[in-house]
């Protein structure tokens, strides 16, 4: 199967040398849908390891010892091999993925509009100086993001895995949030030539569900996903991405270790953003640019302190954007806050009303 793509703000993808762009690397793009895959499936209750601690390992002895047994259930089957529901399908040690991606006709090319640094109109005072906050982006061809447009070619390596599971997730990513790396420098939002039917992905991941519970990992019941527009027919700037980075960081600024915890830091222990935004992109309709916001805010957290929790962030994130932007739309699973479905509880059907 193959699906044609364009890009709408430039993909990062990373490559085989540190922060070389050469090309679109499958790599950077598998990473993405592992990441949504997991979160979905945990959003189900499904079972999704923590690939970083290289939890799942196929058991081919146990595998086979299944085979002999009555039970018929293949998913089951692999469960008990030592395999998570995430791991069947994008592969563990000792099981391969059930698919191959490749990238095949790619006409991107470096993104000559990306500036080498962007200024926000903000300003802070740090030990009486006056600092403006910068962002940097490399000039080197070689290093830049890309535009343009390429194909994503998937091919089943199993006998009974259909290709159209991974390109309805594609489908998915194109229509919410962003591909690739460095997601929260605005980069990464793409459109499909054609609509992909999601069905196949949505009985793939419901066959997966139970009763698992994440309280502190990305789920589709801490995600929220927005989009917003520049009020009174306004127009965006790349400048305002990063206005908006800061704007959102300033919302904690009292409680620097939540600060981080929700927007990120680089300093001692790295911590990666969990609110991430997109550079400004034209709609193709009559209403002209809009910005995707979205993220993950767990149930629990070590840095909730006094007044703060999930809700309590996630609310003066939503605030802020419904006040100063028009926000055209609003998606987060069991909450008031939903502009589509407000309050629906069961993760199937709002999975569905995303698809």
């Amino acid at each position: 199967m193959k699906l044609t793509i364009s890009t709408l703000t430039p993909l990062w993808t990373g490559g085989v040398e540190t922060g070389k762009v050469d090309r679109i690397h499958e790599t950077g793009i598998l990473g993405s849908l592992r990441w949504w895959y997991e979160a979905i499936v945990r959003g189900l209750g499904g079972r999704a390891c923590d690939p970083s601690k290289g939890e799942c390992r196929f058991d081919a002895e146990k595998y086979e010892k299944y085979e002999k047994s009555t039970a018929t259930d293949e998913r089951q089957r692999l469960r008990d091999a030592g395999l998570c529901d995430v791991c069947q399908l994008f592969g563990a040690t000792g099981w391969r993925r059930r698919f191959r991606l490749d990238v095949v006709a790619d006409k991107t090319q470096p993104d000559p509009a990306i500036r080498a640094k962007i200024q926000v109109n903000r300003t802070y005072t740090r030990n009486k100086k006056q600092i403006t906050p910068t962002w940097y982006f490399p000039r080197n061809q070689n290093d830049q993001p890309r535009s343009g447009t390429f194909t994503l070619r998937i091919q089943s390596l199993a006998p009974n895995f259909q290709p159209e599971i991974i390109a309805s997730l594609v489908q998915f990513i194109a229509d919410w949030a962003a591909i690739g790396a460095r997601a929260q420098m605005g980069f990464g939002v793409i459109k499909l030539e054609r609509r992909i039917d999601t069905t196949h992905f949505y009985n793939q991941v419901v066959a997966a569900a139970g009763t698992e519970a994440y309280p502190r990992l990305p789920s589709l019941k801490n995600i929220f996903l927005a989009r917003i527009s520049p009020k009174n027919g306004g127009t965006f700037s790349d400048q305002d991405t990063f206005n908006l980075k800061y704007d959102l960081r300033r919302l904690f600024a009292n409680d620097q270790a939540l600060r981080h915890f929700i927007m990120g830091t680089i300093k001692d222990q790295r911590i990666a953003a969990k609110v991430k935004m997109s550079r400004p992109y034209n709609t193709g309709q009559s209403d002209g640019q809009e910005m995707r916001v979205w993220g993950w805010i767990p149930e629990e957290a070590d840095v909730y302190q006094n007044s703060w929790n999930r809700d309590s962030v996630v609310d003066a994130i939503y605030q802020h954007l419904s006040t100063n932007y028009t926000l055209t739309v609003w998606r987060e699973m069991n909450s008031a806050r939903d502009s589509v479905k407000p309050g629906l509880s069961d993760t199937c059907e709002f999975l569905r009303s995303l698809l």
